[in-house]
């Protein structure tokens, strides 16, 4: 892993990301999800090969990208986000990877601009929403803000939703402290607009999907409650691009549990596209 590169695509909204090997020969799109931020991707980065260019960025309302107002966190808003991403870039057509709400993304931005896509991978993604997921989404946009008075205290009360998994102490710690930020009051509060808890995505995954005529890899942790086998079983046989793989031991958050392991999968899904 070559030196760690953080920049601004300009606009509105502002975008922030973070980049590594940027001679390398495949360029590939990292997306994060739902109130997280591009520093979750560390670890699946350490363990990605040098010839990949990779590039993760702050979702708008998220990191240290800019909140919208109006609010505006569809899956195709955040896509038209990236388009300006690999426009800046000079991407040329890179394989686009999403996590949870980044899998939307993606899959939005390969229906949206197949031309600027050579394939994408959705790891661990709702591709079935249901009335009770989207209560939850409300109900967390509703929670009112916290703040806490020290970092240790805010990395203390970090929790990953769902909370679930064999994730490193480490590992916990790196991510809350790189998803917190300091008020001009002194206390740290949380990087992610809660307006992004928007309950119904803004697209249907599965009849999105049997329109993306790219390579399709849908990854999910064996643990996972959040992207059941039997939807995944639905989006293949749908679409015969798609593929499918499963994470041993993981749940949700397969890029922070077995980061290694998720590494290989998609390092393996890049090399076939990138010949």
């Amino acid at each position: 892993m070559t030196q760690l590169k953080s920049a601004i695509v300009d606009g509105q909204p502002r975008l922030h990301f973070l980049e590594w090997n940027e001679a390398g020969r495949a360029d590939v799109v990292l997306l994060h999800g739902s109130a997280a931020n591009a520093w979750w991707w560390f670890f699946v980065v350490r363990h990605l090969p040098e010839k990949f260019r990779l590039i993760a960025l702050d979702l708008r309302g998220h990191g240290d990208s800019d909140w919208v107002r109006p609010p505006a966190y569809e899956p195709f808003d955040h896509a038209e986000d990236v388009r300006r991403l690999v426009e800046r870039l000079a991407l040329r057509a890179p394989i686009i990877v999403g996590h949870s709400m980044g899998g939307l993304v993606a899959l939005a931005f390969a229906s949206r601009y197949p031309e600027l896509v050579s394939g994408f991978a959705a790891v661990d993604v709702a591709l079935v929403s249901t009335e009770r997921r989207n209560r939850f989404l409300r109900r967390l946009k509703a929670l009112p803000l916290v703040s806490y008075p020290d970092l240790v205290t805010a990395k203390q009360r970090f929790r990953l939703i769902p909370d679930e998994g064999e994730i490193p102490v480490d590992v916990l710690a790196f991510v809350a402290e790189r998803s917190l930020e300091v008020s001009a009051e002194g206390q740290y509060l949380w990087k992610f607009d809660r307006e992004t808890f928007f309950g119904a995505d803004g697209l249907e995954p599965l009849a999105t999907i049997a329109q993306i005529k790219c390579p399709i890899l849908l990854v999910r942790g064996a643990k996972s409650r959040v992207m059941t086998s039997a939807a995944c079983g639905m989006a293949a046989k749908i679409n015969p691009m798609v593929r499918q793989v499963e994470v041993a031991d993981a749940h949700h958050h397969v890029l922070l549990e077995q980061p290694s392991s998720l590494a290989k999968v998609l390092a393996s899904f890049v090399d076939e596209i990138v010949k």
